[in-house]
């Protein structure tokens, strides 16, 4: 008896042991997101109530594509963390997408529109058919009067027309119905192609000495998030200083809706691989396999107007919205509009260019001098992205010492005050972050913010080289710009108060001077004409001497006086039998390596400056050569 009760007693006192360890589910919420150029580090916070002994925490509701060996989890020092995993709960998908829900009752009431409109449309073709069958006015034995006889057929014109604007106006109706409906219909079969996922769920197995109440942080990585940047530049003359607005442009299709987030936008890529290079020996012998590597040439991979445009499709030829489009290598990018046409400027060292999108397969494409690139994507047949190990770094609260507000000791006069985004220099990044609270959607949609804008003085000066194009170009010289931490991007130009186009705020090609191009001026005249009177080609015993001249004139139209960079070439010579003189040159700065000719010229207001260049070649007759 003594025996049963021991057993018994025992068994009782498991059960509270085993009531310990159940599964708790806990809900959190998503209050911190820093956004990578690729990728995103994602902070829930929980608050969960613990009792004395070991606890398991199943946090609910997280997307199924994180990365798993990035989860973190940080409490306070009374709670210690034991273990964390992390599953997929194939019996509970995430809920359906804002945007499905949205057409959904929008499709449903185009729907009732159109039932009511064909309602409408019955109506009057009763109406119609009973004037039809009721013709007959008076009797067999009576007469009508002419007067009657009248007034009934002018009731039964206007009546019947009446009716047949109606239903023809009310046909129009319903065909405007049906081209709407069509519309939504062919978005609603484009997100419902994309399969509804699983839930995630964040197992997190802790131990307390005492009931308490912790407060859980976690933190993991997606790979669907990004962001890009932007730029506006306006001048509102060349007397005024720069101004650039620097911006961000973040999407992502994570599988979680961030509301009201606490927002980072961070200069790192996690995607990127960590590991620095190591040099191996190079061996050099005969008939070794050594591989080769074919440099592409930059220029002869970007278009002749430095930009690529074109439109993405998908497998059944219908139009890709909100495609992200990147040049490789770089952080310039921009997405298709809704018929998916994009455009996008080109770097001056760029050779490939990368499409992606949710559910697609990613493409890249490299670039021949074709403006036009057309893509077409295909559907990626994969449920869910790999897990992939990857390295980052990145922590919520910058120490005192790291943080800074973007004003730099003596240049804090070149900043405006309006700002929206704090910024925070890292050892290897730079972050803002946005001083109000942020949403966005899960539905790859682009939405841009603000971050920073700076008025920077600078130089302006024109410039043009008239033997490629006789237009002159307006840039702006801004010193010391590394301190404000650009990186490569589209910019749209504002000069004097007017939109002139777009250009690219390439921050990789430049060194301690940023030039930023602000478009072309019409307002300055620049031709390059050839002087034949000047020109002449004649026979010196066993050559022949080809004499070329040019004259190159820049008008000032504007009512300031303005500074102008002129260029132009001569030939240079690589085979001693060719001789190159330089004629005439107007002064100008040779550079004997390139042949490169360079005059400034200071141009007040409504005056002309002429340019002479005259050049010979002297070579071996019998040969052909193309000197113009």
């Amino acid at each position: 008896m003594k025996r049963i009760y021991t057993i018994a007693l025992l068994f009782v006192s498991l059960i509270p042991a085993a009531a310990q360890e159940a599964e708790q589910n806990v809900s959190s919420k998503i209050n911190q997101v820093a956004v990578f150029l690729q990728g995103a580090q994602i902070t829930r916070h929980a608050s969960v109530p613990l009792k004395a002994g070991v606890s398991i925490l199943t946090l609910t509701g997280i997307a199924p594509a994180i990365q798993q060996q990035s989860i973190q989890v940080d409490g306070p020092a009374s709670v210690k963390i034991l273990s964390v995993s992390f599953r997929i709960n194939y019996m509970e998908e995430h809920k359906k997408p804002e945007k499905i829900k949205l057409l959904e009752g929008e499709r449903k009431r185009l729907a009732a529109l159109i039932t009511q409109e064909k309602s409408i449309q019955e109506v009057y073709t009763e109406e119609e058919n009973i004037l039809k069958t009721n013709k007959s006015i008076g009797g067999t034995e009576k007469g009508v009067e002419v007067a009657e006889l009248k007034a009934a057929m002018d009731y039964f014109r206007q009546r019947l027309l009446d009716i047949k604007q109606q239903l023809m106006q009310s046909e129009r109706t319903i065909r405007s119905y049906q081209e709407e409906l069509a519309k939504v219909d062919a978005q609603l079969t484009e997100l419902r192609a994309i399969k509804g996922q699983p839930s995630g769920e964040i197992v997190v197995k802790v131990s307390t000495k005492a009931a308490t109440n912790a407060e859980l942080d976690v933190n993991y990585l997606v790979n669907e998030a990004r962001w890009f940047p932007s730029y506006d530049i306006r001048a509102k003359n060349v007397k005024a200083p720069v101004g650039i607005t620097y911006k961000a442009n973040v999407s992502q299709q994570s599988g979680e809706d961030w509301e009201n987030v606490s927002l980072t936008i961070s200069s790192a890529n996690p995607s990127e691989q960590g590991v620095r290079p190591i040099i191996k020996p190079w061996i050099v012998g005969y008939n070794n396999a050594l591989s080769r590597r074919t440099v592409s040439n930059a220029m002869m991979a970007v278009t002749a107007n430095n930009e690529v445009h074109g439109r993405v499709v998908d497998d059944a030829g219908q139009p890709i919205p909100g495609v992200n489009i990147v040049v490789k290598g770089t952080s310039v990018g921009t997405v298709t509009d809704v018929n998916g046409n994009y455009s996008i400027p080109l770097t001056s060292d760029a050779e490939v260019v990368v499409f992606s999108f949710i559910g697609y397969n990613a493409i890249e494409r490299r670039l021949d001098r074709a403006s036009e690139v057309n893509v077409q994507m295909l559907p990626d047949v994969s449920a869910l992205s790999e897990v992939v190990v990857m390295a980052y770094g990145y922590t919520s609260d910058a120490a005192p010492s790291e943080a800074r507000s973007g004003i730099y000791g003596s240049s804090a006069q070149k900043m405006k005050r309006a700002q929206v985004a704090t910024e925070v220099i890292r050892q290897t990044n730079v972050e803002f972050k946005l001083d109000e609270p942020f949403s966005i959607k899960s539905d790859g949609e682009v939405r841009a913010t603000d971050m920073i804008e700076y008025e920077l003085p600078a130089i302006y000066e024109y410039y043009c080289v008239p033997k490629l194009e006789e237009d002159a170009f307006l840039t702006a010289k801004i010193m010391d710009w590394d301190q404000y931490n650009f990186l490569e991007g589209e910019a749209s130009l504002f000069f004097e108060g007017k939109y002139i186009g777009k250009s690219i705020l390439d921050t990789r090609n430049t060194s301690d001077t940023l030039i930023v191009s602000l478009g072309r001026d019409s307002n300055v005249l620049v031709k390059r004409e050839k002087k034949k009177e000047y020109s002449s080609r004649q026979f010196v015993g066993s050559n022949q001497k080809v004499a070329l001249a040019y004259e190159i004139s820049i008008r000032n139209k504007k009512g300031l006086p303005i500074s102008i960079v002129i260029e132009d070439q001569i030939p240079i010579s690589n085979d001693k039998e060719i001789t190159v003189d330089k004629l005439e040159d107007s002064h100008g700065e040779y550079d004997h390596n390139s042949g490169t000719i360079t005059w400034k010229k200071e141009i007040a207001s409504g005056k002309t400056e002429i340019i002479n260049l005259k050049y010979a070649v002297r070579y071996p007759k019998g040969n052909r050569m193309f000197l113009e």
